[in-house]
This record gives C-alpha cells, sequence and structure tokens, in this order.
C-alpha cells in the first residue's frame, strides 16, 4: 500500500461572470473574489524532503489562474454579446470549455473548479508522483464547492483536453523547470 500525503496552496482571483438564462439575480453580470484551494496528493518524495516546493506551485499553478483568470470575465461561450464586449475592450475573458470549444457552458463555481482541477492536472503532470486530489474553490465565504476527479465526466474531461492542451502544455513550456535541490545543480563558479 501506498504512503499517500497531501498538501494544499491557498489562492484567490478576482473574476466577473454571469449565469445565463438563470432567472434570478445571477443573470445580471457581477463579480466575486473567488478563494481556492489546491490539493495535491503524492506518495513519493524527493531526498530533499518533498515531492514539490510550494514556490513551484505557485511559480507555475497559481501564476497560470492569475494569467488566465484574474480580473478576466469567465463566460459562457454562448454569451455573444459579453465576448465581443471584451473583444471592443480588448479586456481579458476565459471562455467555458468544460463541454468543448463553443459549446454552452455556464461559468458557475462547481463548473468552474473542473476547469481549474483539469488545468492542474496538465500542469503539473510531469511532477514525477504528484496528482491533483480535489479543488475547493469558493465563490463567497458562504459558498463552496469541492471538485475531486470522481466530479467530473469522461465527456467533459476528453472535451476540456481536446480544447486547452495544447495550450496548457505550451504554459508548461513556457514556464520551464528548476531545480530546488542545490546538489543537482552544477554552479560553474
Amino acid at each position: 500500500m501506498k504512503n499517500i500525503q497531501y498538501i494544499t496552496r491557498k489562492g484567490s482571483f478576482d473574476a466577473g461572470h454571469r449565469v445565463m438564462n438563470e432567472r434570478m439575480k445571477c443573470f445580471n453580470i457581477h463579480g466575486h473574489t473567488y478563494l481556492y484551494e489546491l490539493v495535491f496528493s503524492f506518495s513519493s518524495m524527493e531526498e530533499i524532503g518533498y515531492n514539490i516546493d510550494f514556490k513551484e506551485i505557485k511559480r507555475v499553478g497559481v501564476a497560470w489562474i492569475e494569467d488566465n483568470l484574474d480580473h478576466a470575465m469567465i463566460l459562457n461561450p454562448h454569451d455573444y454579446d459579453m465576448i465581443e464586449t471584451c473583444e471592443k475592450l480588448n479586456s481579458r475573458s476565459w471562455l467555458m470549455s468544460l463541454h468543448g470549444s463553443g459549446i454552452y457552458c455556464n461559468p458557475t463555481v462547481e463548473n468552474i473548479s473542473k476547469e481549474l482541477l483539469m488545468a492542474m492536472h496538465s500542469l503539473f503532470l510531469k511532477q514525477k508522483g504528484l496528482e491533483i486530489h480535489e479543488v475547493r474553490l469558493f465563490e463567497t465565504p458562504n459558498c463552496s464547492t469541492i471538485c475531486q476527479w470522481s466530479s467530473i465526466s469522461d465527456e467533459e474531461q476528453a472535451a476540456f483536453f481536446a480544447t486547452r492542451d495544447i495550450e496548457l502544455n505550451n504554459y508548461v513550456k513556457l514556464k520551464g523547470t528548476i531545480e530546488y535541490d542545490d546538489r543537482k545543480c552544477n554552479f560553474n563558479i
């Protein structure tokens, strides 16, 4: 049996959204300060004493959230008016891709957490022995969701990765790798 341990990185981002076809107040354009917890599991550690340094999660995972979701409009791909407005204003937007490119998908906290979980999976895929275990996403201080792999259907996984895989792989390449154990670095002084 493997010895499983968990690490958590917390953070926040501010984003706007609206829920299309919702007949109460969330159909209005509004925003939230989302708080998140990225929980990773691992069963092996490097000799230095961890599987991954928290700084690496920040450098890649948190940076991806800041680069793509922070101060952005998170939109249903069918929200044509808001998409057009963001384009005209040269304003950042994220189109939901949980059901595939251009397919109706509202940016609810439940759906955003699914996309976050799958994005973290891709961003840390090459980290030996590390897996994203769950994402907890707070839309307000009183309302949150917990997303695990069992929360995401095979169809949603296939659609998301078909839409976002190249983009996420390019982001990983752009960030490169850093060795945190100085014993493994070749310092030519």
